[in-house]
């Protein structure tokens, strides 16, 4: 009988942690799928059911024996979801709702860094986009800044801006507050010091007290190849378990991953979960860019297709405080990985594309995981989503890993489907 129960609508990040737990773990049939959504994968899977809501995912998990209530995505934390499990006696993977902050509210989280410590960026923070104006046009003339909401948005074009020039960040604020008004959020607004240097995600396992870090990965964030072009959610990651320079580690800890967990203790935060942050290598050394409570997509299933431990048995570590015992295990023999996403013609912008059959899915190759965020049948497979499918591919070296997945990529076929060329290509996030 599974023990463990995954609950959420059923994204790529989701179908990632249980196809690797299926695939991975011994006791794989501890671990049952209970989604809300539609996901063309996990629905052909043995170990899922789909549920209308969490009063049904109660239900079940009782009536098949889980204790453990594994959810990985902001909106189950912000809408209490964690707290509801507790409460109808189950132990839960997750981020209790006070402890969302660290992502939600970037005007609080970026006053947590400062206080604690925690190597970061220049920021202010405004509630009022002409107050937000006036201190651009102060400033610019020494420094520029990034533009990024406060709270979660799922509109990538508000949540986050890369200005240029002035105007464009003049006119990057005018636009997020006019979007917060016309949604009933919160203005706050954070204008972030932009500073020059590699970017990269850090997942860290937290048990409280104790840590892990896992393997460094990188994203592409940028639409085109070049990386140029608007923000997206993520379109492609690559990531290597051979292990991080010991200079660089030791910086990361130092000036990041401890005096950020130090804090957590000291304002009483209780933090058993998986903890990102957005870093940035800097002249001075590593800079925290932001929170996410949430593991990132693609990097965190591009991370999981290099584990040979079981995703189970990273939860149960940190749920039972024993991480320094945790044997984290890696596919050395093919040691590097490639997520690439295949995207509609109107991503990011609009919906064009959604709605269109997807064929070729059949012909991929067994040691390529397929991902969704969303995939309808309707009889057959359709785009659902901007971010239409991810393929992610190991290797013995990073060309390798990079040319079985664009080999797998050749085989899949939709209307205006399209991806960046040049990710596993080193330079194109240098």
């Amino acid at each position: 009988m599974p023990r463990f129960m995954l609950f959420g609508k059923g994204n790529a990040k989701e179908q990632a942690f249980c196809e690797q737990s299926w695939r991975s773990s011994v006791h794989a049939d501890d671990l049952l799928c209970c989604m809300y959504g539609r996901n063309y994968y996990l629905e052909r899977r043995p170990g899922t059911l789909r549920v209308a809501g969490v009063d049904e995912a109660i239900v079940v998990g009782r009536a098949h024996g889980v204790d453990t209530v594994v959810m990985l995505a902001l909106e189950e934390f912000e809408a209490g979801r964690v707290e509801v499990f507790r409460d109808a006696g189950f132990r839960v993977f997750g981020v209790p709702s006070a402890s969302v902050f660290l992502e939600n509210d970037k005007v609080r989280a970026k006053s947590f860094m400062k206080r604690h410590g925690v190597a970061c960026a220049f920021s202010a923070a405004f509630d009022d986009a002409d107050e937000a104006e006036k201190f651009l046009i102060d400033n610019w003339a020494d420094r520029r800044f990034v533009v990024k909401a406060s709270c979660y948005l799922d509109d990538i074009r508000y949540s986050c801006a890369v200005p240029d020039t002035l105007a464009e960040a003049v006119d990057a604020v005018h636009q997020l507050s006019g979007h917060l008004d016309l949604i009933g959020a919160s203005g706050d607004m954070v204008l972030e010091e932009r500073h020059e240097g590699r970017e990269f995600s850090l997942h860290v396992l937290v048990d409280g007290a104790d840590y892990r870090v896992l393997p460094m990965v990188r994203d592409y964030k940028r639409l085109r190849d070049g990386d140029v072009g608007p923000n997206t959610a993520g379109i492609g990651s690559i990531a290597t378990a051979t292990g991080w320079q010991p200079e660089v580690l030791s910086a990361l800890r130092a000036r990041i991953v401890e005096p950020t967990i130090a804090g957590l203790l000291r304002d009483g935060v209780a933090y058993r979960f998986v903890l990102y942050v957005g870093v940035m290598m800097t002249r001075d050394g590593p800079i925290a860019l932001e929170y996410n409570v949430r593991p990132g997509t693609p990097e965190f299933p591009t991370l999981l297709a290099l584990a040979r431990t079981s995703g189970l048995d990273m939860v149960a570590a940190i749920l039972h405080g024993d991480l320094g015992s945790l044997d984290l295990r890696w596919h050395d023999d093919e040691p590097h990985a490639v997520a690439v996403t295949l995207m509609t013609p109107g991503y990011p912008f609009s919906a064009d594309g959604i709605g269109e059959p997807i064929s070729g899915l059949e012909t991929l190759d067994d040691d390529v995981w397929p991902l969704t965020e969303y995939m309808l049948t309707d009889p057959g497979p359709i785009v659902s989503d901007g971010r239409a499918l991810t393929l992610i591919a190991r290797g013995r070296s990073l060309r390798e890993a990079r040319e079985r997945v664009f080999g797998n990529v050749d085989r899949i076929r939709f209307r205006g489907l399209h991806c960046r060329q040049d990710i596993g290509d080193l330079a194109a996030l240098e």
